[in-house]
């Protein structure tokens, strides 16, 4: 019987590496070696010259400066693949060292280790070599090699976090990373405390596109290399000595930071693809526009060549035309890097201004921020914050004030709308009430603006006069509503003496106890009186669709006041998505499409209470003054329009019925209360 012995040699050669210095190598020169990356679906060896950006934060890893690395930047940079796969891919080889990584969740752990991982080190004969051989050393979570190092891919829990050292952290896809783990703080000050055992050597990594809102939309940076008061990565980023990514201008010499804001397109074009096809850069020192397509001097194109050329400037700091870097930096442990999108290696600036122009369209339309928040943040490589109603101020929407008659509509109108508001209290008490017209492409003027206040009940100490109105305790009150608006009409500003009738009335049913149920009970009279189809209930919400349509049934609950039968349709409405629609028809400066005319007849009052609230980073519209009733109002007549599906009109050419230009309207009249009989059309004789 042959028995085999283990080679004493072979024993020392695999110990030897146990006591070899660690490998001084840089990342980014190390990972051309050793990291491979998925490609026409083979797995090829990184190309550290598509990516020149990243060498410098690549290389800050091996650092004793610093005790970690911060990056925020946009999607499609490779920052994932250099600074995460990169640094695991070195660690293993040049320095063996116990290495946590952290994904977003326990499932993109196991598909990272899989996927991205495993298939990279079977590429790799120097990470197959460090390997250890036991089966059970090498499992989706946890991969022990020969040298003894062990690499844990985990995800944000304090049980992986705590009571364990790690030399190296990286922390990928950090803004979605839950901003306070299990309770226990941020996964940075977490990670940060697993490496401190290792003192200068010791290494955090926390790498992501910005996915936090802005927190104060009015803050002004001290030096364009500051991020804007948010959390999450551009929070960690403020923390580091700030560096930027800068070009050179190929015409003047200067350098800038190539930002979305300098992109420049042909904003005359509607159409997102059309106007995306030609996007150029421009220089901000000589105004020299640049081709991203562009072919220089060595062959490759302008973006290629400026990002090998490029310099990460860190606060402080400048360059100077012979590229050498002068100034003081902050003192700091941490690096920290922000790359912007026009400089990403896998995008296009058409893709950019196409996505941007896109959502920025949808937002128009619909008043969905959603895809807008997702190309700033992914593809521009910045914090997302909404248009803001509050960068209108009240003086100048009350110089937009044009003389357009006083409550007559214009010529371009083809429907009216109108918004009615409960207001309660005992001395308040009244309906708030406004009238807009509205034209193609939802074009838009003020009407009418006022308030119900007095009630046909006669005042018992006063027999002269009549009492307040009381929408809660008093149905018959609600009587007013029709013959004051549902029924009421506005003459033509044409001399014709003709009149138009409103469409659709939407009318607030919620308040004090008693309008509720006084509401439903007046919807009920309309049905029997045949007018209901031009009255619709409406209730606030700040969650859910647009408008839903519902039947409030709480027959079979005891713990709700109003009686509701399931026989009253209400319109629920997500009353911040209605408003952000608003407030991007106010800002609209030039007439045109949702743009909002002012008579010069409204009162400052009006706008005061136009801009009352003030939208939040959280996407809340929250209140600045007491009084909004003018922007309650607004919202009201544009839940009119999405109850007619007004917004989705395409043809304005051949829209519905109700929506024909006046000329055509058959549902004009006269001042008399008489229909205006259409023009006669001759009848065309066929000639078969």
């Amino acid at each position: 019987m042959q028995v085999n012995y283990a080679s004493p040699g072979r024993v020392r050669r695999d110990v030897a590496s146990l006591i070899k210095p660690p490998n001084r190598e840089p990342v980014s020169k190390s990972a051309r070696r050793l990291l491979h990356v998925e490609k026409g679906g083979a797995m090829v060896p990184w190309d550290g010259d598509l990516v020149p950006y990243m060498h410098e934060p690549m290389d800050c890893l091996k650092s004793r400066r610093y005790s970690a690395v911060i990056f925020a930047g946009p999607a499609r940079t490779s920052k994932t693949v250099s600074l995460i796969d990169g640094w695991i891919c070195d660690t293993i080889v040049n320095n063996p060292s116990d290495f946590l990584l952290v994904q977003i969740s326990q499932e993109k752990a196991a598909e990272y280790s899989k996927k991205r991982l495993g298939r990279e080190f079977n590429a790799s004969p120097e990470i197959q070599a460090a390997l250890s051989p036991r089966a059970h050393d090498n499992n989706v979570h946890d991969k022990v090699f020969k040298a003894g190092n062990f690499l844990k891919i985990g995800w944000p829990s304090k049980t992986i976090f705590a009571s364990s050292d790690w030399k190296y952290v990286a922390l990928t896809d950090y803004d979605r990373i839950p901003a306070n783990v299990d309770s226990e703080g941020s996964a940075f000050g977490l990670a940060s405390k697993r490496t401190q055992t290792f003192m200068s050597s010791g290494m955090t990594l926390a790498e992501s596109s910005p996915g936090y809102p802005i927190t104060d939309p009015t803050y002004r940076p001290a030096t364009i290399h500051e991020a804007p008061p948010t959390d999450g990565i551009l929070a960690l980023y403020n923390q580091g000595d700030r560096r930027l990514f800068f070009w050179q201008c190929p015409e003047c010499g200067d350098w800038f930071e190539p930002d979305f804001p300098l992109l420049q397109w042909d904003r005359d074009l509607a159409d997102p693809a059309l106007a995306s096809k030609e996007v150029f850069m421009c220089c901000p020192h000589c105004g020299t526009l640049h081709s991203e397509h562009k072919r220089m001097s060595g062959g490759e194109s302008l973006k290629m060549t400026l990002n090998q050329s490029g310099l990460w400037i860190p606060e402080g700091c400048k360059a100077d035309q012979n590229r050498v870097i002068t100034g003081v930096r902050r003192d700091t442990r941490i690096a920290s890097f922000w790359q912007k999108g026009p400089t990403a290696a896998f995008q296009t600036w058409n893709e950019l201004v196409y996505k941007y122009l896109s959502a920025l369209e949808k937002y128009e339309q619909t008043g969905d921020l959603t895809n807008l928040q997702t190309t700033v943040n992914t593809d521009q490589g910045k914090p997302f914050t909404p248009p803001r109603k509050g960068d209108q101020s009240v003086q100048k929407l009350m110089d937009r004030r044009t003389d357009l008659g006083v409550r007559v509509v214009p010529e371009w109108a083809r429907f009216l709308t109108a918004a009615v508001d409960v207001q309660a209290g005992a001395k308040t008490s009244r309906w708030d009430v406004m009238v807009l017209a509205w034209g193609p492409d939802l074009e838009h003027q003020v009407i009418d603006r006022f308030k119900i206040e007095k009630s046909k009940r006669i005042d018992p100490e006063n027999p002269d006069k009549f009492v307040r109105v009381n929408p809660a305790t008093h149905l018959e009150d609600w009587d007013l509503v029709t013959e004051k608006v549902i029924k009421k009409t506005y003459e033509l500003d044409d001399g014709s003496q003709r009149r138009m009738p409103i469409l659709l009335t939407a009318c607030d049913s919620g308040g004090e106890d008693g309008v509720t149920d006084n509401a439903y009970a007046f919807y009920r009279l309309l049905k029997k009186q045949g007018l209901h189809r031009k009255f619709m209930l409406i209730k606030g919400q700040g969650v859910g669709p647009v408008i839903k349509e519902t039947f409030p049934d709480n027959t079979k609950r005891s713990d709700r006041k109003a009686r509701a039968f399931g026989d009253v349709p209400v319109q629920q409405l997500n009353t911040d998505r209605i408003k952000d629609t608003v407030s991007n028809a106010i800002d609209r400066e030039t007439p045109g499409r949702r743009y909002c005319w002012f008579p010069d007849w409204l009162p400052e009052s009006f706008f005061d209470e136009l801009m009352a609230e003030e939208r939040q980073a959280s996407g809340k519209w929250e209140k600045i003054s007491t009084r909004n009733e003018t922007l309650d109002l607004f919202v009201y007549n544009w839940s009119a329009i999405y109850k007619l599906k007004a917004d989705q009109i395409v043809d304005w050419d051949n829209p519905p019925l109700w929506a024909v230009p006046i000329s055509e309207s058959s549902e004009l009249v006269t001042s008399d209360g008489e229909e205006v009989a259409l023009p006669k059309r001759r009848r065309r004789r066929s000639s078969l």
